[in-house]
């Protein structure tokens, strides 16, 4: 399996760094990590993030792409560990990301590598792309000119905002992969780092073992 980032998407300032992650033990939660999603929901509550440079270049990418309401993940994590004290709860590989996602403002996937289709691309939609929203069964219709993480046949995340139905992440997921998606207002130094930093947590909280790919 191949990371690949298009020319057009690379002009557009988005990065990527990728890693392979197997041999999990997946649950529901962890107390260790609630303890420190807790721990930095609570620094969270007098931070201001109104002029944060990573966070407001995702908002710019979404701008060049004709959606400009769309809020960053890692935004909307700040904003609803602010107003409930606490990150949400999925299973303890999806919080471990998020915890992360929110501590350094990037944007950060996974998917299960059982319904991968090939290579992991970064590129620009035409309007042909497969796609079921997370959570949902049907396909929709995402325009052209958008940016998105796909394989061979469909897309694994619309832009960094929404991943697909097929490949979330569950507690019989075997192999799977984690990628942070920056932008030009964050090196990919920084997120090769981040990135370490996501799979140690995982390793830790849920074991296993990682190999970063790029």
């Amino acid at each position: 399996m191949k990371l690949i980032a298009t020319p057009e998407v690379k002009n557009l300032g988005i990065n990527v760094c990728m890693a392979v992650i197997k041999n999990t033990n997946i649950s529901n939660r962890s107390e260790t990590l609630e303890k420190l999603k807790k721990e930095f929901a609570n620094k969270l509550q007098t931070s201001n993030i109104t002029n944060n440079k990573i966070l407001n270049e995702y908002k710019e990418l979404y701008k060049k792409v004709g959606l400009p309401n769309h809020i960053p993940p890692a935004e909307h994590l700040i904003i609803l560990a602010k107003k409930n004290k606490m990150l949400p709860n999925i299973n303890t590989v999806v919080d471990c990301y998020n915890l992360v996602s929110a501590e350094t403002f990037l944007s950060i996937g996974a998917h299960d590598c059982a319904h991968i289709k090939g290579d992991v691309i970064f590129k620009i939609t035409d309007g042909s792309e497969k796609y079921t929203p997370l959570g949902e069964r049907n396909q929709i219709k995402v325009s052209g000119g958008e940016y998105a993480c796909t394989d061979n046949e469909k897309i694994l995340c619309r832009m960094d905002v929404k991943q697909c139905e097929e490949t979330k992440i569950t507690k019989d997921t075997k192999k799977f992969i984690v990628y942070i998606q920056g932008n030009k207002c964050a090196e990919h130094n920084y997120l090769h780092k981040v990135l370490e930093r996501v799979c140690a947590l995982i390793k830790e909280i849920c074991g296993g073992t990682y190999k970063i790919i790029c």
